[in-house]
């Protein structure tokens, strides 16, 4: 009796611990703070996954979305006043301008859902699903 009492107090310590650090991520909203991301971008063709890296530096939000060996699949700037995206560099595969076209506007989209706390977002026409779970305790400043 004394053990499963033990250990249930235990699982509810550990769903606390939880939740407590999935709280503490947010979007990124004064100069120098940064929160990362695992993200997963769903096409028809295939799938990127990795890490996204976020930090908020002169106003705007750059990003980076690094895949599993470390390549860099995307870097942009997210200017939030003016809701526009800025494509530095995008992996060769989707390197194509009607493909950058649909990523800028649904990055916006994203980042516009992230600021709300929501960590998906579904492009219904393209089926595209990009998907950006929080890495707990990893907002700094």
């Amino acid at each position: 009796m004394r053990l499963s009492m033990l250990r249930y107090l235990l699982c509810i310590n550990l769903l606390l611990s939880v939740i407590t650090a999935r709280a503490q991520v947010t979007f990124p909203s004064h100069e120098g703070e940064r929160a990362r991301y695992t993200a997963y971008i769903e096409m028809s063709r295939g799938y990127i996954s990795g890490v996204c890296i976020l930090v908020k530096e002169e106003g705007l939000i750059k990003g980076s979305l690094f895949n599993e060996f470390g390549i860099t699949a995307l870097d942009f700037n997210y200017d939030p006043r003016h809701q526009k995206i800025h494509l530095h560099s995008v992996i060769s595969m989707m390197d194509k301008w009607y493909i950058r076209r649909v990523l800028k506007k649904d990055l916006v989209q994203l980042m516009l859902r992230l600021q709300q706390g929501q960590y998906c977002y579904k492009n219904e026409r393209q089926h595209i699903t990009y998907q950006f779970t929080p890495i707990a305790n990893e907002v700094t400043q």
